[in-house]
């Protein structure tokens, strides 16, 4: 925060502007989308001011109608995470292309997932590796982990499991959840290195860490195979009910099966009734 209490940098023709909260919402409220956008991010996110999502949501919605890229992208960004409501896919590929076309690398993230699923565009894995290597190389390690698999499928790309498992690892390093679990697999698989049951643990562990439901479930199979480490009931039930209770219908079905079988939880026919009923429930509505 600056001393003199303006948190709002602004880069104009002129030069740069410092602003106060004020000065920002008067901005907005004349008009202004690079206002509308700052002000919107700051009610939405409750940033110098008490939160008003509904109240944000809207000028970052006029924002975005009116040509602002960084407002596309928040609102895709917050869409895709399940906090925003305001949109359809439809628009928010929509977004994702405007906004990738005026410069947003991290756009290219969700472009290219369009493209990669065939999301109200063409599915095109060429397209997806290019728009998932630009924004890796702008340092988004979620398009890096994107581009190491159409790689370790030769989707779009040559098949080089070397080079998945690579792409993998960097971006597992630096901090990409997804990344960590499918490092984990080409460890314990051998894809693109040798197998390193060691290290393939290592990678699951942290995943599973930031509660990735992925690395929870394979840990709550590693724990009750006894193949790789000693079986304990316990552990694996433990880790089935972390992945469970984020709503993994997998991990829902082992959960049943283990209160069912009495497997490291007390048997408990009611709850393993009530699991499986979850379960089914849930293939309707999967996680994302």
């Amino acid at each position: 925060m600056n001393g003199n209490g303006k948190t709002f940098v602004f880069e104009t023709p002129e030069g740069t502007v410092e602003m106060d909260l004020g000065e920002v919402r008067s901005l907005a409220e004349s008009g202004n989308i690079d206002g509308m956008y700052a002000y919107g991010m700051s009610l939405v996110l409750g940033i110098d001011t008490p939160a008003d999502e509904r109240k944000g949501y809207g000028f970052l919605e006029t924002a975005a109608e009116e040509g602002h890229p960084e407002a596309m992208l928040f609102l895709v960004k917050m869409f895709f995470a399940g906090n925003y409501n305001g949109m359809d896919i439809e628009k928010s590929v929509e977004y994702s292309e405007k906004a990738s076309e005026a410069g947003c690398q991290e756009a290219k993230l969700y472009l290219g997932t369009a493209y990669m699923d065939g999301i109200h565009v063409k599915q095109n894995y060429e397209k997806a590796a290019s728009l998932f290597r630009q924004a890796a190389n702008a340092g988004f390690q979620e398009a890096r982990n994107s581009l190491a698999h159409l790689y370790e499928e030769g989707l779009g790309v040559p098949k080089d499991e070397n080079k998945a498992f690579r792409l993998y690892r960097t971006a597992a390093g630096a901090g990409n959840m997804n990344a960590m679990f499918r490092l984990a697999v080409c460890y314990e698989f051998g894809i693109g290195t040798s197998a390193d049951t060691e290290k393939a643990m290592e990678w699951y562990g942290k995943s599973s860490e930031l509660n990735d439901v992925f690395a929870l479930h394979r840990l709550g199979i590693i724990h009750s195979e006894g193949i790789i480490v000693k079986e304990d009931p316990k552990k694996a039930f433990d880790y089935f009910m972390n992945a469970a209770l984020q709503g993994y219908p997998e991990s829902m079905e082992a959960v049943s099966e283990c209160y069912g079988k009495g497997y490291g939880t007390e048997q408990n026919r009611e709850e393993s009734i009530k699991w499986k009923k979850l379960t089914e429930s849930s293939i309707n509505d999967p996680i994302h």
